[in-house]
C-alpha cells in the first residue's frame, strides 16, 4: 500500500524525484479552447486530467463587457495559484514527515482595470496575497513550498511568451 501523508502519495513523489535527479524532467500542458461569439460561457475548453475530462467555462465580468455568469479568467488564475501552492505546501510537509490536521488557503488578487479599458500604461496586476490557515505552525514549510510551487514561480518570474496566429 502506498505511503500517503497529507493526501500526498509519497511513493509517487519519490519516483518522480528519482527521475528528476538524473537530469531534466520536462512536462508540457496544452489546452484547446474556443471563444463563443454569443452567450455564456464566453470562452470554453475541455481540460483533461490523468483520469478524466472536464469542461471549463469563463466569462468576463460585466465591467469588461462580459456576461459575468461563469468565473472570470482571473478567478481561474487565482484558483490555480492557490491550488498549486496548497498542494506544494502539503507535499513539503509530507516529505518532512509533518502530519497536518487542517490546511486552508485564502487568496487575494489585486488588479487595476484602467489599463485594460484605456490606453493608460500602468501595471494591471498589482498584488497577490496568499494566507495560510492551519492549526500547525508551518512557517518553515511555507517558505520552502514558496520556492517549489510552479504557479508561484510563474507569477514571480517572466515566462518566455509567444502569441502567434496559426492557420485553421
Amino acid at each position: 500500500m502506498a505511503e500517503i501523508l497529507n493526501n500526498i502519495n509519497l511513493e509517487l513523489v519519490k519516483s518522480t524525484s528519482n527521475k528528476a535527479v538524473k537530469g531534466s524532467f520536462p512536462v508540457e500542458k496544452t489546452i484547446n479552447g474556443e471563444f463563443n461569439l454569443s452567450g455564456s460561457p464566453m470562452f470554453s475548453a475541455e481540460v483533461v486530467s490523468e483520469f478524466t475530462k472536464f469542461k471549463f467555462g469563463s466569462d468576463e465580468p460585466g465591467t469588461l463587457g462580459g456576461k459575468g455568469v461563469q468565473p472570470s479568467p482571473l478567478t481561474y488564475v487565482l484558483f490555480g495559484v492557490m491550488a498549486c501552492y496548497g498542494s506544494s505546501l502539503a507535499a513539503e510537509c509530507a516529505e518532512e514527515g509533518l502530519e497536518i490536521k487542517d490546511l486552508k488557503v485564502r487568496g487575494k488578487l489585486s488588479y487595476d482595470l484602467s489599463p485594460v479599458v484605456t490606453d493608460l500604461k500602468a501595471p494591471i496586476i498589482t498584488g497577490l496575497k496568499l494566507e495560510i490557515i492551519s492549526g500547525t505552525n508551518l512557517e518553515t514549510q511555507i517558505k520552502k513550498a514558496w520556492a517549489k510551487c510552479p504557479a508561484v514561480y510563474a507569477i514571480q518570474n517572466p515566462i518566455p511568451t509567444e502569441i502567434v496566429q496559426v492557420s485553421k
